[in-house]
Parts: structure tokens; C-alpha cells; sequence
């Protein structure tokens, strides 16, 4: 009898053995994939002159925040092209610590709705391409974004979102984004507020009216002005968040503002 059991153990033990490194080489296997779309990303001839790119978006973020504290209605555009430039120029020299854990050639593409964003991670343990798709809607309530962070992978192989939460929870804290957690229909929202608010700004405030992903562009256009005149008029499809949707008054609306081309046009003749 004890014969016999001492066999079968083994045999289960073999089996287990060989189940397991059945496992271990499929998820190898599986995080040696390469995203598509990264990999058109990578193979893409770089911009003729990457400083040049790279300088160029933050002169146009720069200018975005100069329009953004003006009275008035403004809009930015800013291509993955040039994106992928600061990426390749400047991340390495801002941020070295990244590097030195790993991280190289980290790439964005914008298609259809989606920010897709992979990179390569390389350690003496690890070697795979991770990866991940966002969404950014607005929500009904102003300056408050749902992000929806998607297909997370280490290769072809998925990864639990709930894997990062606490982690992203965390570097969030210290700044003004509060960052709030929501799962609806199997999915998992990031709600993130952006301040309305910046130094030297008196009685104004900005608000973000819409924002797209599409044509390997980032788009983004609001309005700058006095919040008791002026209601919250979102465009594009708007997430609604769960703890507005139980408010009893379907028809409440947020005052903030939503400044009309006149409000422009007096600016610039007062100019």
C-alpha cells in the first residue's frame, strides 16, 4: 500500500513538474511578444531633427499655459510625433533613475480614441515590452477626467490593473490630482481632477471643455474666466460619474464656466 502511494505522489509530482514548466514557457513565450503597434512606432524614422521636435512641444506647452491664463477660449494640438521626441531627447536627461531601472525606448501611438504607450523593460531578470492602452473622457463634473487604463501587458501576457493601484495611488498623493478609483461595467476609472487655479490668476478659472485622441494628436481646448458667469458645457461624450448620477435633481448643473467669443473678442480690443 504505501508502495503504491509513494508512486502515485511521485507521478502527481511529475505531472506537476511538467505542468509547471508547461506554464513557465508559455508566459516566457507570451512576454516575448512585441505589440504591434509599438513596433511601428519603433521602426518609424525619427523626426529630422529630434532637439528640435522635442523643444518645439514644450515651447507649445508653454504657450498652452500662457492661453490658459487668459480670459477667454483656447486650444492646443500636440502630435506623437513630437511627443515621442521629448520621449527619446528628454526623458533619458530628466528623469535618468528610469533608465537605470530598465526602462528604454518608451513610445506612444494615438489612434481611434486611444493613447497606446509600451516600453521596454531590461534587467538582468526580466526582458519584455510592457504595454497599455488610455482613454480620457470628461465627466459631468468640471476639470474632473475619467481615465481608463486598459489592456496592460508584459508582452501578449495580460496584467491585473489592481497589480499597479496602489502604487499609482500613491505617487498621486502628494499632488492636487486627488485620485479616485471607479468600476463600471468590468472596467476600472481613474477620476482625476485638474486644477482650475494658477498663480496670479484673480477670480479666474480654467476649465477643460474637451480633449481627443485621434490622428496620432492630442487635442485639448477650454475656456478661462469668471465661474459666477459662465456654465460648465462639456463636448464629446461625457462620463457621468456614479455619485452625480444618484442626485435627486436630474438637472443640476455645475457652476463653472463656458466663455463665449465675445468675452475673446473684448479681450483683444481692450489689447
Amino acid at each position: 500500500m504505501w508502495l503504491r502511494l509513494i508512486k502515485r505522489l511521485v507521478l502527481v509530482g511529475a505531472l506537476l513538474l511538467v505542468s509547471l514548466g508547461a506554464t513557465t514557457w508559455w508566459a516566457i513565450n507570451q512576454s516575448q511578444h512585441v505589440p504591434e503597434f509599438y513596433e511601428r512606432a519603433i521602426t518609424a524614422p525619427p523626426p529630422e531633427n529630434v532637439a528640435a521636435s522635442s523643444e518645439q512641444l514644450e515651447a507649445e506647452m508653454q504657450q498652452l499655459q500662457t492661453d490658459a491664463t487668459t480670459v477667454g477660449q483656447w486650444q492646443a494640438s500636440f502630435a506623437a510625433e513630437q511627443i515621442n521626441a521629448w520621449l527619446m531627447e528628454q526623458l533619458p536627461k530628466r528623469f535618468p533613475q528610469l533608465k537605470t531601472r530598465g526602462l528604454q525606448e518608451p513610445r506612444i501611438v494615438i489612434e481611434d480614441g486611444i493613447l497606446k504607450a509600451a516600453a521596454r523593460f531590461q534587467d538582468n531578470r526580466f526582458d519584455a515590452v510592457l504595454s497599455c492602452e488610455i482613454s480620457v473622457q470628461l465627466t459631468d463634473q468640471p476639470n474632473r477626467l475619467a481615465v481608463t487604463v486598459g489592456k496592460i501587458r508584459a508582452g501578449a501576457l495580460p496584467l491585473p490593473l489592481s497589480q499597479f493601484q496602489d502604487k499609482l495611488q500613491r505617487l498621486t498623493a502628494p499632488t492636487d490630482l486627488n485620485l479616485q478609483w471607479e468600476s463600471r461595467d468590468g472596467e476600472t476609472v481613474a477620476l482625476i481632477d485638474v486644477p482650475d487655479q494658477y498663480p496670479g490668476q484673480v477670480d479666474q478659472a480654467i476649465v477643460i471643455e474637451s480633449i481627443e485622441l485621434a490622428d496620432q494628436q492630442l487635442t485639448v481646448a477650454g475656456s478661462t474666466g469668471d465661474t459666477d458667469s459662465f456654465a460648465f458645457q462639456p463636448q464629446g461624450a461625457v462620463y457621468r460619474i456614479a455619485a452625480v448620477e444618484e442626485k435627486s435633481d436630474p438637472d443640476f448643473q455645475f457652476p463653472i464656466l463656458n466663455v463665449h467669443n465675445e468675452l475673446s473678442a473684448g479681450s483683444a480690443e481692450s489689447d
